[in-house]
């Protein structure tokens, strides 16, 4: 049997993508061709910008820049307002100390060009907007705080903080990726207020190489986003590039289809969740649970094994689980969205995610929690 609980990282592409995708696929010409097939391949586009549209609530309320992926969403949201004006020139930012590295290492690429970059805390799990009001002053012209946290599943209150952000600064610019909330939680940006949001199509059920950036009517109006590529003009001129036809058709698709869905997969994560959790807890693994959080992501820290050693051991038994950021695997070092939450560097190093979708069943989440008892017992033994 295989059990997979790596979901943060990508999802099972969906039926209903895949066969948006092989549709969308035929419909091969340029949209940015004139001729008929052309403007087929360019209306393609354009319905499935008005679906994700409405999904997010951001119908009429501003406009969606398809991307190659929610990274390049959020270097774009970055890059593209520190150099939309001169007049930023050595201004600041905020983001939170729990970023993913897609915001992260953006920030600290534009301190090194002069630009400030302040963090806001996010210790158990909560973005307190005091703080966030406290640091933000008539120099910050952006303010990038996720939606969910890919590591921890905190889920911070995006209306709230962008409230207060923009009562001290009215003008200042509010991104929030969303890449990990999309689908699992409400991210109406015409709820929340923000100005630019990042999602992505493999999170939810779509295909790889495709992702998208909400951006508001007024920073289009301003032009206070500039594009970090130039080229043919595409996406408003601020993506130039064939637009990726049978990526988008399907990332469309699956956002539609997890509306659909969307109470159904709510429910199946609470009840796996709360089983996995209630086991693992009996087993001796500590959740560290967040002020508020999405139920599709647990994260655990096991009593005095390494996560790697854990993640390596459930591998061999068909079980997949992660140690991270899937982005960041790669690198070695202690997760600083942990350490940032509260673990010491030692929890972090011996702290697992399990992160949950539509596809994962009871008969998973019981292989899962058996796996982990197997492991937690005989590699226990080991470190002793």
């Amino acid at each position: 049997m295989t059990s997979y609980f790596d979901n943060a990282a990508t999802t099972r592409l969906c039926g209903a993508a895949a066969n948006a995708f092989t549709e969308a696929a035929l419909v091969f010409a340029n949209p940015s061709s004139l001729h008929s097939a052309g403007l087929e391949a360019e209306k393609l586009v354009s319905a499935s910008r008005k679906k994700l549209l409405s999904i997010i609530g951001g119908a009429g309320k501003g406009d969606l820049i398809f991307t190659g992926c929610g990274t390049e969403s959020n270097a774009t949201a970055i890059f593209g307002t520190a150099y939309a004006k001169r007049s930023n020139a050595g201004k600041n930012i905020i983001i939170s100390d729990s970023e993913h590295p897609s915001v992260y290492k953006n920030a600290e690429a534009l301190a090194a060009r002069g630009f400030a970059v302040r963090r806001v805390g996010t210790k158990g799990g909560r973005v307190d907007p005091e703080e966030l009001y406290g640091l933000t002053d008539e120099n910050t012209f952006l303010i990038s705080v996720m939606t969910v946290n890919n590591e921890t599943g905190a889920l911070y209150d995006i209306k709230e903080l962008c409230a207060a952000a923009k009562r001290k600064n009215p003008s200042v610019l509010f991104h929030t990726d969303a890449t990990q909330a999309f689908m699992k939680t409400d991210v109406n940006v015409s709820k929340t207020g923000v100005d630019l949001m990042t999602v992505s199509a493999h999170k939810i059920g779509g295909p790889k190489g495709v992702g998208a950036l909400f951006v508001k009517d007024g920073v289009i109006r301003s032009r206070s986003l500039s594009p970090l590529m130039y080229g043919g003009g595409q996406e408003g001129g601020l993506r130039s590039g064939t637009e990726n036809t049978a990526g988008i058709a399907a990332f469309a698709a699956a956002a539609e289809y997890g509306k659909e869905n969307f109470d159904t997969d709510i429910k199946n994560a609470r009840e796996l969740s709360s089983y996995i959790k209630r086991e693992l807890s009996a087993a001796g693994v500590r959740i560290n649970e967040p002020y508020a959080y999405i139920p599709h992501i647990i994260c655990a820290t096991l009593p005095g094994i390494k996560s790697e050693v854990m993640l390596h051991f459930l591998s061999s038994k068909g079980i997949f689980i992660s140690s991270g950021s899937a982005c960041s695997s790669h690198h070695r070092g202690v997760s600083s969205a942990m350490t940032s939450f509260g673990l010491t560097e030692k929890e972090a190093d011996c702290t697992v995610r399990i992160s949950i979708f539509r596809e994962n069943t009871a008969d998973m989440a019981a292989h899962l929690v058996e796996g982990m008892r197997e492991g937690l017992s005989g590699l226990i033994k080991m470190y002793k």
